[in-house]
């Protein structure tokens, strides 16, 4: 049998340690019990149910002998693309860029890199300045084409 609870103004003493974790776990039992009961009264509801119903709703049947297409396949497996010509931009024409320093001078001209000396098609780079360059044909006809400025305005 259990010792008597202290009475008000009564404290535990050291002694009584085993006595307190006795009551403690006592405590702590019914009240696990009781939300265990209060469990078993309450129905699990299934969220994907129909609450009219009371039962989840059925599939729909597929249509003809079986399914009428793979949702994986790819309907494009056995067919080869049309050929399209590639339509060039505006960002790849011309001179786009220009490296200029006192050792190296590279122009970016079709979205290529070249140097002084270099050839596109049929013409040759005879100079790489700070804002254009100079490009001459076989005839020897000197071309100048310039960098367009891109800066921003307030």
């Amino acid at each position: 049998m259990l010792p008597p609870l202290p009475s008000e103004g009564e404290g535990w003493g050291e002694g009584d340690l085993p006595v307190k974790k006795i009551v403690s776990i006592l405590i702590l039992s019914v009240v696990l019990a009781a939300a265990a009961l209060a469990q078993e009264g309450v129905a699990e509801r299934d969220p994907f149910s129909s609450r009219e119903k009371g039962h989840a709703a059925p599939a729909p049947a597929p249509a003809g002998n079986g399914w009428e297409r793979d949702p994986f396949s790819n309907p494009l497996a056995n067919r080869t693309p049309a050929r399209t010509e590639r339509v060039s931009d505006a960002r790849g024409k011309g001179l786009t860029g220009i490296i200029y320093s006192k050792n190296m001078r590279l122009a970016i001209i079709n979205g290529e890199a070249v140097r002084e000396g270099s050839s596109i098609g049929d013409r040759k780079v005879a100079s790489i300045g700070v804002r254009s360059v100079r490009l001459k044909n076989a005839a020897g006809a000197i071309e100048e084409i310039f960098l367009q400025d891109f800066t921003m305005r307030k």
